[in-house]
């Protein structure tokens, strides 16, 4: 078993969700098994939204390596329905890669167009915030483009808080974006 898998168990347990698909959803580490969905959902967005200031899709193959980046520090989960498949992803990554900023991450969250407004976004989000203070983290870091109105709204939930805005900072499908930077503290 991988490290990422082994260490989402010891927190997770198969944890269910409260909310409207509650019975239908649990969290588990990303496996390897899961690249293709992943990028399927990555590739959705980075192509073709402005939800995101990613523009590169990946094949399964760049995605499993990705995963496969991640450590038990910063896990990759998931959330499956009944059936186990991916319902939507999400990720901590090192906020900057100074020694300083150890115990910062940043989040990272991605669901299905499918399965949108099901409670998916706030079991990931949700499990990050506790996984992410179990591990010893200080702060969580979102860096949300500042129109992803739904993004933005679920971290707020949350217990996040806006610190800035990055004003015109990344150029995607013909636009200029402005990205909303949001903060969570342990």
């Amino acid at each position: 078993m991988d490290r990422n898998v082994h260490a989402i168990e010891l927190y997770a347990q198969d944890r269910l969700t409260s909310g409207r698909a509650a019975a239908a959803l649990r969290v588990r580490g990303a496996r390897a098994d899961d690249a293709e969905r992943l990028a399927a959902i990555w590739n959705t967005e980075a192509v073709s939204t402005l939800n995101t200031t990613d523009t590169e899709p990946r094949d399964p193959g760049a995605q499993r390596a990705w995963i496969a980046s991640h450590s038990a520090l910063y896990p990759v989960v998931v959330a499956v329905s009944e059936d186990d498949e991916v319902t939507g992803y999400a990720a901590l990554t090192p906020y900057r890669p100074k020694p300083a900023f150890l115990h910062t991450v940043e989040d990272s969250v991605y669901v299905d167009r499918a399965w949108r407004g099901r409670g998916v976004g706030r079991l990931l989000l949700g499990h990050l915030v506790e996984l992410g203070g179990a591990l010893g983290h200080r702060s969580m870091m979102a860096r949300i483009t500042a129109g992803n109105a739904a993004s933005r709204a679920l971290h707020e939930s949350l217990g996040f808080r806006l610190v800035g805005i990055e004003e015109a900072v990344a150029f995607k499908l013909g636009r200029w974006l402005d990205v909303a930077l949001y903060q969570r503290r342990w």
